[in-house]
């Protein structure tokens, strides 16, 4: 049985809710392209209190849009693979270790390009 896939959607979090992909996980998700939450795939309350989001283990994914969580510490840890994907990450803290991956360079999907901060580097 094959599915089809999943409409793109926006996940929004109030509070200090997080998000967690570990293990062997396969997670394909994609944001909406229009209306309020265009570009953006997890959105973390600005207001809310701090909190760490980890992407982690051997995960296979392809998450395409922005990561905003601007109160927490989001973590690549392991041998995450994001490199399918396209994703921007806006966190107060990002933790990479282990070999994990991300793509960065979203210009092909008509989204500009955030700078790391301190650096003007990518994690690509």
């Amino acid at each position: 049985m094959q599915s089809s896939p999943a409409p793109p959607l926006a996940l929004t979090a109030s509070g200090s809710n997080t998000v967690s992909i570990n293990g062997n996980a396969t997670v394909n998700l994609s944001a909406p392209t229009s209306d309020t939450y265009s570009g953006v795939l997890f959105y973390g309350d600005r207001t809310g209190t701090a909190a760490q989001s980890t992407f982690n283990g051997t995960a296979d994914s392809l998450l395409t849009g922005a990561i905003y969580f601007p109160k927490q510490q989001v973590n690549y840890l392991g041998n995450f693979s994001g490199v399918n994907g396209c994703t921007q990450v806006i966190a107060d803290t990002i933790q990479r270790s282990g070999n994990s991956t991300i793509n960065q360079d979203c210009s092909s999907l008509g989204m500009k390009n955030i700078p790391a901060a301190g650096c003007g580097g990518r994690m690509t």
